[in-house]
């Protein structure tokens, strides 16, 4: 897979990518560190003067979505700052991965799309292992605590909320488990799509299971993301013939192994969480359904405006509305056009990452699955991975598959 010598440069990207996953989990003066790298992205962009043209498609229905999100709050009479900050990161976050591919291709030239996931597996795996040792260890908490975006309510939440679960690095509850489950999906795909040595797939597996229980122990949603990338493998194993067919069944049968050591060290550091980490696997052992107490409340939460304008425009602002769930929010935030501009949006930069290679083109598909699905149980965007794909797969078009049409042109031409 690596060695010593490929893993050293890859610091400075892997910094990048970590912070980019995670932007909470760094202050840079005053504001998380996403806004930092967005103002270095552009200035980058700007400096390489603009080389893409499909990332105008992509800026163009940017400002449309956000045209409409702030339509909503003009006619509603609302300045929502919660609108303002996501209209501000989703920017900071679009040319923050133009920088974290950037450097990516710095240092590796060439790259491959699975090493691109690699980096995202290892960010996600970093972040669970600082998550452990910060609940195991306080100078590692103090440490980390301290790198982190600090609010006056912070620390009360993280000593609240760490009375019942793990509290991550940067991020906690809900988020937590969701980006989690993106280390899941990635990992799947690169055991089917990745030819591997036996060290480098037992090193894979075992991230796997470390990820899976640490997100696991921060939020029951990672499961949705175990899931979605159990049908990722057996998609491919079934439709894709350029899959690693051996890795799958050899994945299957280590996993219980390492599912079973995972299971036995999680009990042994965090047994007070237990119950409700497994709760889940609990109530279906015993009634054969999956439900939690937190799942059995979901009908009630999905709620629809009653009123023809709050459907239509929402309310200009982004609260609970006695709701969690993410459709819900989204109906009251901005109404059903921007309800639908917000998926549709997705599904165009989506487009714009295409590929000729099918299975390459289901890992930006599978992400578009799990937010539908996250959204079911809470609010989550999960932009910030498509605009890395999409970045990727501009600079593999423009830097390496056209100059080599152009070389093969150039030598068929002279014979």
């Amino acid at each position: 897979m690596l060695k010593i010598k490929q893993i050293i440069p890859m610091a400075v990207p892997m910094i990048f990518m970590f912070y980019f996953v995670y932007p909470q989990a760094l202050q840079v003066a005053g504001s998380s560190f996403i806004l930092f790298s967005g103002i270095l992205g552009l200035a980058l962009y700007m400096y390489h003067k603009f080389p893409f043209k499909e990332v105008i498609l992509a800026v163009a229905a940017l400002l449309g979505l956000l045209f409409i999100f702030y339509t909503s709050g003009w006619v509603n009479s609302m300045d929502d700052p919660y609108t303002f900050g996501y209209i501000r990161s989703q920017i900071a976050w679009f040319f923050s991965a133009y920088l974290v591919i950037f450097l990516i291709f710095w240092v590796h030239k060439t790259p491959s799309f699975n090493l691109i996931l690699v980096y995202i597996a290892l960010a996600i795996g970093l972040q669970a292992v600082i998550t452990f040792g910060m609940n195991i260890n306080e100078s590692i908490h103090d440490f980390f605590f301290s790198l982190q975006m600090q609010a006056e309510y912070t620390e009360e939440i993280m000593e609240e909320g760490g009375r019942q679960r793990l509290m991550g690095y940067g991020i906690a509850f809900f988020g937590a488990g969701a980006i989690s489950g993106i280390g899941l999906i990635v990992i799947s795909y690169l055991l089917m799509r990745m030819k591997l040595t036996n060290k480098s797939f037992l090193g894979l597996a075992a991230l796997y299971a470390f990820t899976f229980y640490i997100g696991l122990f921060m939020a029951r949603t990672t499961v949705i993301g175990a899931a979605i990338g159990f049908a990722i493998i057996g998609i491919l194993y079934i439709w894709d013939n350029r899959s690693e067919k051996k890795q799958a069944r050899a994945f299957f049968i280590s996993s219980i192994f390492l599912m079973a050591g995972g299971y036995t060290l999680a009990m042994f550091y965090f047994p007070s969480f237990s119950d409700w980490a497994f709760e889940l696997f609990i109530n279906f052992t015993k009634t054969g359904k999956f439900q939690t107490r937190s799942s059995d409340g979901l009908d009630e939460m999905f709620l629809i405006p009653k009123d023809l304008h709050t459907l239509f425009f929402g309310t200009g602002r982004m609260v609970f509305f006695g709701t969690d769930v993410g459709y819900s929010r989204l109906l009251f935030w901005v109404g059903v056009p921007g309800t639908l501009a917000f998926f549709v949006y997705q599904m165009f930069i989506i487009k714009l990452s295409y590929t000729k290679d099918w299975a390459v083109n289901i890992m930006p598909i599978a992400i578009f699955v799990y937010t539908l699905a996250l959204n079911i149980k809470g609010w989550i965007d999960l932009n910030f991975i498509l605009y890395i794909f999409f970045f990727y797969f501009l600079f593999y078009k423009y830097y390496i598959y056209y100059p080599k049409l152009y070389r093969a042109l150039s030598l068929e031409r002279r014979s």
